[in-house]
C-alpha cells in the first residue's frame, strides 16, 4: 500500500472515504501521530486520489450524501477489525487459537493439551511421562513441531497474544497478502519451537503464540528499518516489546505471578522474524536492481 495523504484529525474524512469506495478506489486510513493517513491499494490512484481531495477542498467535487450503517456508527466495525475482510489468515490463526483454548480448558485438560505439547506425554497418579521426539516423529506427528504456538495457559496469556497477533498480523497481511503471513507464522512459529525444546532448560511443556508474536514483530522491525514509518507501527511498540523480552529473561515476571514464560521461544520467534526481514530487504534490493539495469 502507498502512503497518499497525510493529513489533520479535525477534517472528517467519512465523505471524501465514501467517494473513494465509490469510485472503485480501494484504500485504508489510519491514525498515526495523532494524523491521518490515507493509503491506497493501488498507488497509479495517487495522483487521482490527490485531485479528487484539491477539488474537495476547493468546493469543487460535490461528494454527496454519506449512509453510515449503524454498526459503523457506534464503532463496532472501526479500528483493527475495520480490514477484516482483507485479514482472513489473521483472523484464522486466531479463530484456531480460540478453538484450542476452548477444547484444552485453557490447559487445565492435560490430555487434551497432549494432541498439541511438542512432546506427547501421559499422566499416571502424580508423574508425567513425556515420549521421545524422536519416537513421535518416527510415527508421523510431525504436527508437534508446530502446534504448540496454538496452547494457551489462562485467559491472559491467550488475550495477551491475540492481541499481538491483530496488530501484527493484520498489518503484514494487508501489505503482503494472506499466504505471505501464513508462511511467516509458520516459519517463525517452528523456529521459536524448536529453539524453546533445544535450548529452554528443562521445561517439557510449553506453548502460546508468543514466539510468532515476536516474530512478525522482528519482521516489522526490520523492515522498517530499511523502509521507516511503511507498515505504521509506533516506535513505542518495538521498544515495549523488547523490554518485556528482557525482562522475561530475569524471571522477575514468573515470580510476580504470570508464570513460567517461554522466553527462549521469544527469542528464537524474534531472531527468524529479524533474518526474514533482512532476507526481504535484501531480495527486494536486489530485485530492483535488476529492473532499473533492465
Amino acid at each position: 500500500m502507498q502512503r497518499v495523504l497525510e493529513l489533520s484529525m479535525e477534517i472528517d474524512l467519512l465523505p471524501f472515504s465514501a467517494f473513494l469506495w465509490r469510485e472503485g478506489i480501494a484504500h485504508r486510513i489510519t491514525e498515526e501521530g495523532g494524523r491521518q493517513v490515507l493509503w491506497l491499494d493501488n498507488p497509479a490512484s495517487a495522483a487521482q486520489v490527490e485531485q479528487y481531495y484539491a477539488d474537495w477542498q476547493a468546493g469543487l467535487l460535490q461528494l454527496g450524501e454519506v449512509k453510515i450503517q449503524w454498526w459503523k456508527r457506534h464503532g463496532l466495525m472501526s479500528g483493527p477489525l475495520g480490514d477484516w475482510k482483507r485479514m482472513p489468515a489473521t483472523l484464522l490463526f486466531l479463530a484456531a487459537c480460540l478453538v484450542v483454548a476452548f477444547i484444552t480448558r485453557l490447559g487445565n485438560d492435560y490430555q487434551t493439551v497432549a494432541w498439541f505439547s511438542f512432546l506427547n506425554f501421559d499422566i499416571a497418579g502424580e508423574y508425567i511421562r513425556f515420549v521421545p521426539l524422536s519416537y513421535s516423529l518416527s510415527h508421523g506427528d510431525y504436527w508437534r513441531l508446530l502446534t504448540p504456538i496454538f496452547l494457551h495457559f489462562g485467559i491472559l496469556h491467550l488475550a495477551f497474544n491475540m492481541l499481538w497477533l491483530m496488530e501484527f498480523g493484520r498489518r503484514l497481511e494487508l501489505h503482503h497478502g494472506s499466504l505471505f503471513l501464513a508462511l511467516l507464522i509458520v516459519v517463525t512459529g517452528l523456529v521459536s519451537n524448536v529453539a524453546q525444546y533445544q535450548f529452554g532448560g528443562s521445561v517439557a511443556l510449553f506453548g502460546g503464540f508468543s514466539g510468532v508474536i515476536y516474530g512478525l514483530m522482528g519482521f516489522l522491525w526490520i523492515r522498517e528499518k530499511e523502509q521507516p514509518g511503511l507498515y505504521g507501527v509506533p516506535s513505542g511498540i518495538y521498544m515495549f516489546m523488547l523490554i518485556w523480552l528482557v525482562i522475561g529473561f530475569t524471571g522477575v515476571l514468573g515470580a510476580i505471578g504470570f508464570g513460567q514464560m517461554a522466553n527462549t521461544a521469544h527469542a528464537g520467534g524474534l531472531l527468524s522474524g529479524a533474518a526474514c526481514g533482512w532476507l526481504y530487504n535484501r531480495f527486494r534490493g536486489e530485485k530492483q536492481n535488476v529492473m532499473k539495469d533492465a
